[in-house]
């Protein structure tokens, strides 16, 4: 039984690699297609797709529109979601689970229901459609993942640090700013770049509460309904390879900074 382990989980495994990626490759090999229609084998490659689709003014302005979304977003997923974890770390019991379990119910709720009674609230509350009301909405899909960081980042924060700065003469504002900030940064970073990341690809809650500002979801749909083309699968390549980096130094400078952070541990315990 463990021969047949070794053998078939490794098959396994890239067959699922296979399964996410084999699709990506193929949408990036269809933009380097000379032609305008969608077909294999590809006969005649070019770059041109890649090169027209910077010069296209809808294209770029509502990747910007995006941006803005996803900065604005963010920034409200952190303003909000970091003095929440606070006070559920500062929970037990059944309070801290039945808190946790509130904050979590955006995150499992059907987006298209989301969405829905997010229209609907804005419109009580007298709000426009637009950027603001993309901002709001994208913030309450993305708090809970902020949350769930940074709660999580705590629990593994021994409370002798914090004690360790007090008996130095340290105040509470100075312990937060030297020793838990710091601590929490890795958390707080991956919670950003996670919240940017979906925002950015949100297009049910776009969709909703978006006005004349298209997000770059929202127009790619609108193009996708008249026929896909290389140009399409050009750009969405751009913004799925830039997505990848993008979380790719967001892992490694949260892996970074946890290292430093234990080291700092280590020696603080050997003094």
């Amino acid at each position: 039984m463990k021969t047949l382990g070794r053998l078939t989980l490794p098959v396994y495994f890239w067959l699922f690699v296979a399964y996410l990626f084999l699709p990506l490759l193929v949408m990036a090999a269809v933009g380097f297609r000379d032609s305008n229609f969608v077909a294999f084998p590809i006969q005649a490659w070019t770059t041109r797709w890649y090169q027209s689709v910077v010069f296209e003014r809808d294209i770029m302005s509502s990747i910007w529109v995006s941006v803005k979304v996803a900065l604005g977003a963010t920034a409200l997923s952190l303003i909000i979601g970091i003095p929440m974890a606070f006070f559920v770390a500062g929970l037990r019991g059944f309070r801290r689970a039945a808190m946790i379990a509130v904050i979590m119910l955006p995150a499992f709720l059907p987006v298209i229901v989301a969405a829905i009674s997010l229209r609907m609230f804005i419109g009580v509350l007298g709000l426009q459609t637009g950027i603001g009301a993309i901002i709001f909405g994208h913030a309450v899909s993305t708090i809970p993942f902020v949350v769930v960081m940074i709660l999580t980042r705590l629990g593994a924060m021994s409370p002798n640090l914090a004690d360790a700065a007090r008996d130095l003469g340290a105040d509470e504002f100075i312990v937060f700013l030297r020793v838990t900030l710091p601590f929490l940064m890795p958390a707080i970073f991956g919670g950003a770049v996670f919240s940017m990341l979906l925002s950015f690809e949100d297009f049910v809650r776009s969709f909703f509460l978006g006005g004349f500002e298209p997000t770059f979801p929202v127009l790619l749909f609108s193009k996708l309904r008249f026929g896909f083309d290389p140009g399409l699968a050009a750009i969405s390549t751009m913004v799925l390879v830039a997505s990848i980096v993008i979380g790719l130094y967001a892992e490694r400078f949260s892996r970074r900074r946890q290292l430093g952070n234990s080291s700092k541990i280590v020696a603080l315990d050997q003094r």
